[in-house]
């Protein structure tokens, strides 16, 4: 394919086709002819396929996954074929080149991405070279994990213990309730306290004291 002509690129593509995309393919041929069918340029040949089998719903999800695309670690050559993968099924997101450059460049982690920005590339070759370089030497002085392994989050310290389901700081001194006030109210002497006779013999006439039987 390399040395194939501009007017023989359709006719050697459309050998490769296999399944249901050679099926696509012949049914245009016995629309068109195949002598005119082969001689539709590259550019709406190209069209038809994405038109086909790329949908426009498929293509935003696409550019939705490309949009968020990074690189995990220090794994450069996962994210470079995906990278590469996803320039060819959404090009208008990486054209012209300083497009594909930045959108590169945003994927990478800060630990080489501001190395590489500072590069100053032109084209994506050379810059993807510098990363895979960066990325080595990253993994060397221990700034990005081995092949293979992530670092770990680290968990944010806690500042403040729990104390029965609050949480106090020292600018906030600990809140006491103040004591209620103690409250006094009269009551009536009770009769019973005073002295005198409390027991069941009755009362005399005569003598005034308390017996049973005649004074």
């Amino acid at each position: 394919m390399a040395e194939c002509s501009d007017e023989n690129r359709v006719k050697y593509a459309t050998g490769t086709l296999e399944g249901p995309a050679l099926t696509w393919w012949n049914t245009h041929v016995q629309t068109l002819g195949l002598e005119t069918a082969n001689s539709i340029p590259w550019e709406n040949f190209t069209r038809m396929l994405h038109e086909e089998y790329c949908p426009r719903d498929e293509i935003r999800k696409l550019e939705e996954e490309f949009w968020v695309h990074k690189m995990v670690g220090s794994e450069i050559e996962k994210y470079c074929t995906r990278f590469h993968e996803l320039c060819k099924l959404c090009p208008a997101m990486v054209t012209p080149e300083y497009k594909k450059i930045e959108q590169f460049i945003s994927g990478l982690p800060e630990q080489i991405q501001s190395m590489v920005t500072a590069s100053d590339h032109t084209t994506i070759q050379p810059l993807i070279r510098l990363a895979h370089k960066l990325t080595d030497q990253a993994v060397a002085q221990g700034k990005l994990p081995k092949r293979g392994e992530h670092l770990k989050p680290q968990e944010p310290k806690r500042k403040w213990e729990p104390n029965n389901n609050r949480i106090l700081s020292p600018q906030q001194p600990t809140q006491h309730r103040p004591t209620p006030a103690k409250v006094f109210t009269a009551t009536q002497p009770n009769n019973q306290d005073k002295g005198g006779y409390r027991g069941n013999n009755p009362k005399c006439n005569n003598c005034s004291y308390h017996h049973h039987g005649p004074c």
